[in-house]
């Protein structure tokens, strides 16, 4: 671990594994480096979108108590909502990010629902998949609505606070009473501000935890009273496949499903800006790891994955052939806070990322073909995760891209409008 720590540049970072023979917890490195605190496994670090499952949970055992309703319309109890298909989403498009609901941006304001009423649709509910902080908050607020308290306090008291999870806040004022860690660039330094966003909380911006709690939330959906047993069966079901694979194949109501070589794990991870997160569990181990160095929290985390389990996802590669037939690809595609566009020559199809705000453009990237409309960007796209590129096509033309995990929908430049 002090090897790979170094190699990829992580300043701190902590290990959890829980199995037939308990829970052993380990700690490496730095939680500050401007102070020089040594990392230990109960410092806390945020754990960014991994919050998600711990949303999804207290969603779940809400719907468990018949105070929500997976198939009914999320306006009943949130009127207020304002979505494209507003009258149709539900709590199961929510937590299966088939809402067709963009991601959001990533700003802090007062009314966070009131935020969502100009994003544009990427699909009507239930026909695709698109990875959404907004489904999350949408879904967060809504179960706080049905427990009559705030989200900090639903999650508390019917998540944390029963699985005994000591190391795991959400709240600022709680953190001066526990040790914590910073987040640490690719240069070691320290980075600020400390968060981007108290309005995200229930999607990832505010939870600070330690690998062993995670692992300890990750044996809910193993055993014990917190998730009952339908509760826990609900939630690892698949409901939508998804058209990329390295980043999962599968999406549950909360967790992502993928095989690792012959094992099938649930699990997700995340990462903001104090820390990197993943949570997994196959039928008998539960695996987790923190770090408070974003850019390399994923890569950890896979080693560490494979060190563990005994094996590691393992995807086909690309093999060099030319795009046979690039003209169902080739266009405009919108998403909230990105443009791409999708161009071919000479047998190669290239992207280009925009962004919308300044209107300046990166260099073009070549798409790899992997196989049916699936693309490995020549160049990482996705912040060092490894992620793949898909098109979703009908009647012979993409509608949309995935771009790992984010949907954007086609719309023709001149009027940009939606396809």
């Amino acid at each position: 671990m002090e090897e790979m720590l170094a190699r990829l540049g992580i300043t701190g970072a902590q290990v959890a594994v829980l199995d037939g023979n308990g829970l052993r917890e380990t700690a490496y490195g730095t939680a500050n480096a401007e102070l020089g605190l040594p990392m230990t496994t109960d410092t806390l670090i945020q754990a960014g979108s991994t919050t998600k499952l711990c949303t999804a949970a207290l969603a779940m055992i809400l719907v468990g108590e018949g105070l929500l309703d997976l198939d009914a319309p999320v306006r009943e109890h949130l009127p207020e909502l304002r979505v494209a298909h507003g009258d149709r989403v539900t709590l199961r498009h929510l937590l299966s990010m088939t809402a067709g609901i963009d991601n959001g941006f990533y700003d802090d304001p007062a009314d966070y629902l009131a935020t969502l009423s100009d994003l544009e649709p990427l699909f009507e509910p239930g026909e695709g998949y698109s990875y959404s902080n907004a489904s999350t908050v949408i879904a967060g607020t809504l179960a706080a609505r049905r427990a009559g308290t705030s989200w900090d306090l639903a999650l508390r008291e019917r998540v944390l606070e029963p699985l005994g999870l000591r190391h795991s806040v959400t709240l600022q004022e709680e953190l001066p009473y526990h040790r914590v860690a910073v987040g640490h660039g690719p240069d070691g330094a320290v980075v600020r501000p400390w968060t981007f966003s108290r309005a995200s909380g229930p999607a990832g911006s505010t939870l600070c935890t330690t690998a062993g709690d995670l692992a300890r939330f990750g044996e809910a959906f193993l055993r014990g009273p917190v998730l009952p047993a339908k509760v826990r069966q609900a939630m690892q079901e698949p409901q939508v496949t998804l058209p990329t694979r390295r980043f999962a194949e599968q999406w549950c109501l909360g967790p992502y499903r993928r095989r690792l070589g012959n094992l099938v794990v649930h699990g997700h991870s995340g990462t903001n800006l104090g820390g990197s997160s993943t949570l997994v569990w196959t039928e008998d181990t539960v695996v987790a790891v923190i770090c408070n160095s974003p850019h390399a929290g994923y890569p950890l985390a896979a080693a560490v994955i494979e060190e563990v389990l005994g094996t590691g996802f393992h995807d086909v590669r690309p093999d060099g052939r030319p795009v046979e037939d690039a003209t169902p690809y080739v266009g405009f595609y919108a998403a909230c806070d990105m443009r791409y566009e999708v161009s071919a020559a000479g047998g190669e199809l290239l992207l280009t990322l925009r962004d919308p705000a300044s209107g300046e453009a990166g260099p073009p990237v070549r798409l790899l073909p992997l196989e049916g409309d699936r693309f490995l960007p020549e160049q990482d796209l996705s912040g060092g995760r490894g992620w793949d590129l898909a098109f979703v096509v009908r009647d012979g033309r993409a509608v949309r891209l995935v771009n790992g995990a984010f949907a954007a929908r086609r719309y023709e430049r001149e009027t940009r409008s939606a396809s």
